[in-house]
């Protein structure tokens, strides 16, 4: 009995549970694009129990639908389920291209600043909020009462200018490299639009000079931070290939299509899509097309520093679990890295993406001889059509002209 007392007070003094604490932040994008759309994603998102909701974008989309703008918004705003939502959950938003008025746009969008003003009732930004004067949306704060996470919300939109290759503005930068300079253990930052991938047909991303000067903030002050994403109208998460010209590991969660997404419009999306996404910053796996929410879980220990970071992609339909993925904070701290090794970013782009298609021809060889084979039967089949069709309509023709000389000598 004394030697077990012994072994449990040994025990204690040389191990110690840690307690943990837990952060939930949910997120997501592309909502609502018809305006009779009936969801109650809102519902399934408020039984997580998320501090924070953060838009990523496309709350609205003020560029389509012939009705007033304001109105647009207040689709969003008049959900039943929204409405209550909010009265439990913090609301913090960035808008994209659709809910900026402007598809793809940027610096030059005419009506920017009015819609960024509508963006920023629609969040319940107070009419005095320094962001009203902003040259954008661009805010940052701490998601915890410690003062260890911080949550930076990026506006790649206002002064992106695809002729300079600069997504946020010389404003925004200083104001970003001042984020990296908290005492914050844990940046959480987010973009409209995704920010790692480089080598894709279709999905807009940061431009190349911007992601380089990211890149060496990210280098310069070694913060452990993870991206979050939206636009896209699919869910991924992405890791950045090359950690070694890093210094260390980056990821990046995107989540889009709360209620339009591509498998709704797009038919064989994931086929598709295989062909048009090198594997350069994610696998198939990786990917989720259907409807969905964002759900990110910082995990803390019992002096409040983030330990753990636990990220889940959720169906809107059933709230089932479609894509996750846990990362240990050291994962994202400095590490030692050879930085010697050869990187895929090295390759150009359109090498990675000839190599790509060629992969997924062999890999795909049967679905693309059947595809091929029933296109050749389509065309077939729409000749066979348009010379019948040409065929009956000049022998229509002929028999009206012997008409008309039968009719004549009559």
């Amino acid at each position: 009995m004394l030697n077990k007392l012994l072994t449990v007070l040994l025990t204690s003094l040389f191990f110690t549970v840690e307690a943990e604490n837990q952060l939930t932040i949910a997120f997501g994008s592309c909502f609502k694009f018809y305006r009779t759309h009936d969801t109650d994603v809102f519902k399934r998102i408020q039984s997580f129990n998320p501090k924070y909701f953060l838009w990523l974008g496309d709350a609205a989309y003020l560029d389509y639908m012939p009705i007033l703008v304001k109105e647009k918004f207040d689709i969003t705003n008049d959900d039943k389920y929204y409405a209550q939502f909010k009265k439990s959950v913090i609301i913090k938003g960035v808008y994209d291209d659709h809910d900026s008025n402007e598809n793809n746009g940027g610096k030059f969008n005419p009506l920017k600043e009015s819609a960024k003003q509508l963006y920023l009732d629609f969040i319940g930004e107070p009419k005095d909020s320094p962001l009203r004067k902003q040259d954008g949306i661009y805010q940052s704060f701490y998601a915890d009462q410690h003062n260890k996470i911080l949550v930076v919300m990026t506006d790649a939109r206002y002064n992106s200018d695809k002729f300079t290759g600069d997504s946020l503005g010389e404003n925004q930068w200083k104001w970003l490299e001042q984020q990296f300079q908290t005492e914050s253990q844990l940046i959480i930052m987010t973009s409209g639009v995704q920010v790692l991938h480089d080598d894709r047909d279709g999905p807009e991303t940061w431009f190349g000079w911007s992601k380089q000067k990211l890149y060496a903030l990210i280098k310069k002050y070694n913060k452990p931070i993870i991206f979050l994403s939206g636009d896209v109208h699919f869910s991924e998460i992405l890791k950045h290939p090359c950690p070694h010209r890093l210094g260390q590991n980056l990821y990046e969660f995107s989540s889009s299509g709360m209620t339009f997404a591509n498998y709704d419009h797009i038919p064989f999306v994931d086929i598709i899509f295989q062909f048009l996404f090198p594997t350069t910053f994610s696998t198939y796996q990786d990917h989720y097309y259907k409807s969905n929410f964002g759900i990110l879980k910082i995990i803390t220990n019992d002096q409040h520093s983030p330990i753990r970071i636990e990220y889940e992609t959720h169906s809107s339909q059933d709230s089932s679990v479609v894509l996750s993925k846990t990362i240990l904070i050291e994962e994202l701290q400095k590490s030692k890295f050879d930085e010697t090794q050869s990187c895929i970013l090295d390759v150009p782009t359109t090498e990675r993406q000839w190599q790509n298609y060629r992969l997924r021809f062999y890999d795909n060889i049967v679905i693309v001889i059947v595809s091929l084979f029933l296109g050749l039967l389509s065309i077939i089949f729409l000749i066979y059509n348009f010379i019948s069709y040409v065929s009956k309509f000049l022998e229509l023709y002929k028999q009206i002209q012997k008409n008309k000389q039968k009719l004549k000598y009559e």
